[in-house]
């Protein structure tokens, strides 16, 4: 008789550690607002043939009714650390069918980074201790980052675009060849990173949609990968594994980012959000950051948060300059272009907020270390142009002196720039009072403790920062050790994250 009443108390137990886990994080979320909420304020916007963005005309969308004066919502995901291809998107994508509703998956189109990432344009001239990275025009083709777009549809809510940046094509030929063979001779080799590096399935495969361009490519030779998988394996399991994913190829990529290829990687994050303006029926060059147009919503992994944020701040140090004076003279093809600089303010005042799943902010800026001066001015980038027909400056849109926004770190400056735009855009489009409430910056980050690779992100008023913690799906012998691949890569598929950016808040 004693045993279903302690099975009866211990499921009262962790029910009321549930609802008190829930409760603590409601309250986290209150005055924050999710995708759920603004699809729902969507749903109930007043249809107007008088809106200015009912004039926007989306690439190859199929469902979307094209005349709606709603724009659709607009999401871009940008993958992080130790990515292996295409589709890291998917797990949003199936919840939004679970939460949204929207079932229906079309994928659109692949679309290619250009500017200094066109077809047949010359590799820059990077060496990895003497050795050349990108040796030919094709190779740095190869290299060109991309965006999936996906139209998710279906249910009774307007279409959902999903734009999935890939940048991970940059940093795959460093990786192969000064980490993942060289470490095969100290470790032991790693089959799974080697067989990437060597394209095992097929070898290079053109993209037959786009000439030029490629599916998979082979930056490892057949007879360098099959050397390298003979040799003899001198760590142990655990250690190798760990070595080769988390460190080589994953930690890698946040290595190279506060590097010169850091100046490259934030030029393709522009280069795509041109992309996705000119797929999307905007024009980079006419476009003013004030226009009524879509709301953006960035869902971002890992370092694709440090490096989506720096893209966004046309007036990073860390953004418009290579590794010193010389390195910047040789490499004009990444510096800031008119149009990376329109697409980056449009996204900052469009975009509503970002979701962070994991980040390493806190780590990152240790490589930013900067004088203590005083503290910078609350929104420290240049006012618009006459052409932006923005507002007087008020309050919050205050431009700082040159020596107060170099007082702050380049993650600060960032956040704060984004927050700026948006909020100049907020005060225009509520003065005229078009269309529904529009949304204010904000930040949700989500860290698990056995995540080696998060940290929270630092509070930098006037942006809503909510830092949560949630346990991920990952192997693990409690109370002694949990996998932290699993732990850092899982975010995607916890359905306590899932629910606070896809489910309407609930104050809201």
């Amino acid at each position: 008789m004693l045993r279903p009443a302690l099975i009866l108390f211990a499921a009262s137990l962790i029910s009321s550690l549930t609802s008190a886990q829930n409760a603590t994080t409601d309250q986290s979320l209150s005055g924050t607002h999710s995708i759920g909420d603004a699809i729902r304020a969507q749903d109930a916007a007043p249809q107007s043939a008088a809106n200015p963005a009912a004039h926007i005309r989306i690439r190859g969308l199929t469902s979307l009714a094209i005349q709606t004066s709603t724009p659709p919502i607009h999401i871009l995901y940008v993958h992080g650390i130790n990515q292996v291809g295409p589709n890291d998107s998917a797990m949003l994508r199936k919840a939004i069918c679970r939460y949204v509703g929207e079932c229906t998956v079309n994928r659109l189109e692949r679309i290619y980074a250009e500017g200094p990432f066109a077809l047949n344009n010359p590799p820059p001239p990077f060496a990895y201790l003497g050795r050349r990275i990108w040796n030919t025009p094709e190779d740095w083709s190869a290299s060109a980052p991309f965006i999936d777009r996906y139209e998710i549809s279906g249910g009774s809510h307007m279409s959902i675009l999903l734009d999935e940046l890939n940048w991970w094509p940059i940093v795959y030929p460093f990786k192969c060849k000064a980490l993942i063979a060289p470490d095969a001779h100290l470790t032991g080799p790693s089959k799974t990173q080697i067989d990437i590096c060597n394209a095992s399935t097929g070898g290079t495969q053109p993209d037959p949609a786009h000439p030029g361009r490629f599916l998979e490519y082979q930056w490892m030779p057949d007879a360098e990968a099959t050397a390298l998988l003979h040799l003899h394996r001198h760590a142990t399991f655990i250690n190798r594994s760990l070595k080769n994913s988390l460190m080589d190829w994953g930690f890698g990529d946040a290595v190279l980012a506060l590097g010169p290829l850091q100046q490259i990687l934030t030029s393709a994050i522009r280069e795509l959000l041109i992309q996705s303006l000119q797929t999307s029926g905007i024009d980079p060059a006419t476009a003013r950051p004030n226009d009524a147009g879509p709301e953006f919503f960035f869902i971002t992994h890992s370092l694709g948060s440090y490096l989506s944020l720096a893209a966004l701040d046309p007036d990073s140090p860390a953004a418009n300059q290579l590794a010193g004076p010389s390195a910047a003279a040789s490499l004009p093809q990444f510096a800031l272009s008119p149009d990376q600089k329109t697409a980056a303010a449009y996204f900052s005042a469009h975009t509503a907020g970002f979701y962070f799943l994991a980040n390493q902010i806190e780590l990152l800026e240790l490589a930013h270390l900067t004088i203590e001066q005083q503290p910078p001015a609350p929104c420290p980038v240049a006012i618009p142009s006459a052409s932006d027909t923005a507002p007087a400056p008020t309050a919050q849109s205050t431009p700082p002196t040159t020596s107060a926004s170099s007082a702050t770190t380049p993650a600060a400056v960032s956040i704060s720039s984004w927050q700026c735009r948006r909020q100049m855009y907020l005060d225009q489009r509520n003065q005229q009072q078009h269309g529904p409430n529009l949304l204010g910056p904000q930040i949700v980050s989500w860290s698990d403790p056995d995540d080696l690779l998060s940290w929270n992100v630092p509070q930098i008023p006037p942006v809503r920062v909510v830092n949560l913690h949630v346990h991920n799906r990952a192997f693990k012998i409690p109370p002694i050790i949990v996998s932290p691949v699993g732990a850092h890569a899982n975010y995607a598929e916890n359905p306590k994250v899932l629910r606070v950016i896809f489910k309407p808040t609930p104050s809201s």
